[in-house]
């Protein structure tokens, strides 16, 4: 068998490297799911009573909150679809007084359609009475593109965004809510349970691949590794 000529055996070496990693990155996808899995089926709740739970607790965690929510500023996620409708998700600022702590709770979603006829303010609010709230803990939404700009505007007490911009938005939480210097914004967003007061449609399970796919897929990629490995030794032999 004469020497491997060096651009077809680098240009094979290459795609034998880059399915391999392909494939262990499904493998690491796979994982991944399991673990949201296995987070959203975890029942246990947690009453958080510092600060540094909001924290560190993990993604989808059940956290019960003590509290009361403020009306304002309240944001309004636009190009949210619920059965083929578009609408909005309402985020609402809720305060844990005790620590003084604020955290953006997703109340649900609201329907673009006749949506000014439709009161999303919190009027028991008026009363400052503290109040529980159980849900999941979440980052903020994030998209893989950003269409424009996000203005946000102190005076305004609903204000709607095309996309969570989690850095403009928590500086504009904090000149809007803190008024003292040990003041905390939360980055992250509670996902208010179904069966809780002040809440609009809401149906938290998230939409993902099954870890079998992605193992499916990695299975793909090592098979396709076998195979061009198989076909260039054959070429090989033949030359």
């Amino acid at each position: 068998m004469k020497k491997p000529p060096l651009i077809p055996s680098l240009i094979v070496l290459a795609f034998v490297v880059l399915m391999i990693n392909l494939g262990f990155w499904q493998l690491n996808r796979a994982e991944e799911k399991e673990q949201i899995l296995t987070l959203l089926a975890d029942d246990r709740i947690t009453l958080v009573e510092q600060t540094a739970q909001i924290k560190n607790l993990p993604e989808y965690a059940n956290v019960v909150l003590r509290g009361h929510y403020l009306n304002s500023p309240q944001l309004l996620l636009d190009n949210q679809v619920n059965a083929q409708q578009l609408g909005y998700h309402v985020f609402t600022p809720f305060v844990l007084d005790e620590m003084n702590l604020y955290i953006m709770v997703n109340r649900g979603w609201v329907a673009k359609d006749n949506f000014k006829e439709q009161p999303i303010n919190i009027n028991s609010i008026e009363n400052q009475q503290d109040i529980s709230i159980a849900g999941k803990l979440n980052h903020s939404p994030q998209v893989g593109i950003q269409l424009g700009e996000i203005e946000l505007n102190n005076e305004k007490t609903q204000q709607i965004i095309t996309y969570f911009d989690r850095t403009k938005v928590s500086k504009f939480l904090h000149e809007s809510l803190c008024s003292r210097l040990n003041c905390i914004v939360s980055d992250r967003i509670l996902m208010l349970n179904q069966t809780q007061d002040h809440g609009f449609k809401r149906d938290w399970q998230p939409i993902i691949m099954p870890p079998s796919k992605h193992i499916g897929y990695a299975v793909q990629w090592f098979s396709m590794t076998f195979v061009l490995i198989i076909i260039f030794i054959y070429w090989l032999r033949k030359l």
